[in-house]
């Protein structure tokens, strides 16, 4: 158990260095670790809380905080959260899902990544409201 906490420790503190929570991660630690199924969301979740509390609390006080654009992905992403999260599904279906998510993620983050230096017309604007259905999709994933 030690060395679970240790790597609880260890993702909690280089997410947060970026601004994320490290919620995937916490998961597939606790499947590794064979904890029980049932209770994988409430420690994923609690965990991701806290993670995410201090840097909401850092990012408030350099003065980022913009709620006129917050506020649409947050009527998006709260209910359909909700709506994912009480979706009951057999441990398997998740393992292999959650697998499949993280590999995405990992390869997309590999090979189409932006250097800081990139120019910003390089980017494509997307409508707020294709931003928001989008929002809303991940978080109920």
């Amino acid at each position: 158990m030690f060395i679970l906490s240790f790597l609880f420790f260890l993702t909690a503190i280089l997410y947060s260095s970026v601004g994320f929570g490290g919620g995937s991660t916490y998961l597939a630690f606790l499947l590794i670790w064979e904890i029980p199924y049932y209770i994988l969301p409430f420690i994923a979740l609690c965990c991701n809380i806290i993670v995410v509390s201090g840097n909401c609390i850092n990012y408030t006080r350099a003065g980022n905080l913009n709620l006129r654009l917050l506020i649409p992905y947050l009527m998006g992403s709260i209910p359909l959260a909700f709506l994912g999260g009480s979706i009951p599904i057999e441990k398997t279906f998740f393992e292999i899902f959650l697998f499949i998510v993280l590999t995405l993620a990992g390869f997309l983050l590999l090979f189409k990544f932006k250097l800081y230096d990139d120019q910003s017309d390089n980017y494509k604007d997307i409508p707020a409201l294709y931003s928001v259905i989008i929002d809303g999709i991940l978080w109920f994933v």
